[in-house]
């Protein structure tokens, strides 16, 4: 359970092996990812396949292609993103970290900011749930809340935090002060797109 009630620990220990166990966990994270789309999936075609019916200018085999596209899109898109999403962070954390004279290899740190996604995967059926439950409510024209996911997204985001600093403390060689600042920015930037995101769906179900 040192993964949890000891994360500086267990990263420093990790600085040792291979690339193969961090790169496992981002791509359990990012298949978790994609399964949570295919569990929305039948629910999305079906209401895609609707409108489009309503509209009534597409072919059948036209219909059928537009939705494979859009299915094969949702299984690979979150999928991608997850991977595209570790890197950035990992460059980010390393320009930061850089400007408070850290020290130390940027596929050190990328590996460390792999086992960020422990969360992620720990807090998966949660994030499922509620996302599929979101997704039902807005389809079928329900009263729904994105409260509850932004709720889960910051508490996530923030665990994540807490292994980014530590990330940085070992891979970086910054004492655990400037870690934690330097983690913190790229936390206090989640939370400002996070909030904008919420602003602008809110001004836009506005009539």
């Amino acid at each position: 359970m040192e993964v949890i009630t000891n994360p500086d620990s267990f990263l420093r220990k990790r600085l040792e092996k291979g690339f193969g166990e961090a790169l496992a966990i981002v791509i359990v994270a990012a298949v978790i990812s994609s399964l949570a789309s295919y569990i929305v999936a039948p629910m999305v075609l079906e209401n895609v396949r609707e409108r489009i019916s309503e509209v009534g200018t597409l072919t059948n085999e036209q219909i059928e292609a537009m939705l494979n596209m859009t299915y094969y899109g949702m299984l690979i898109s979150p999928f991608v993103a997850t991977l595209v999403f570790w890197l950035i962070i990992s460059v980010v954390l390393h320009i930061l970290s850089a400007l408070f004279g850290g020290e130390g290899s940027f596929g050190n740190l990328a590996k460390l900011v792999a086992y960020s996604y422990i969360p992620v995967i720990i807090l998966s059926p949660i994030s499922i749930y509620l996302s599929y439950e979101t997704t039902e409510q807005v389809l079928y024209g329900l009263k729904s809340s994105l409260l509850p996911n932004t709720i889960l997204g910051i508490a996530t985001t923030l665990w994540q935090a807490v292994y980014w600093t530590f990330a940085v403390k070992n891979a970086r060689n910054l004492d655990l002060r400037n870690s934690a600042i330097v983690s913190g920015i790229v936390f206090i930037a989640y939370i400002l797109l996070t909030m904008s995101s919420l602003i602008f769906s809110s001004l836009s179900k506005t009539p």
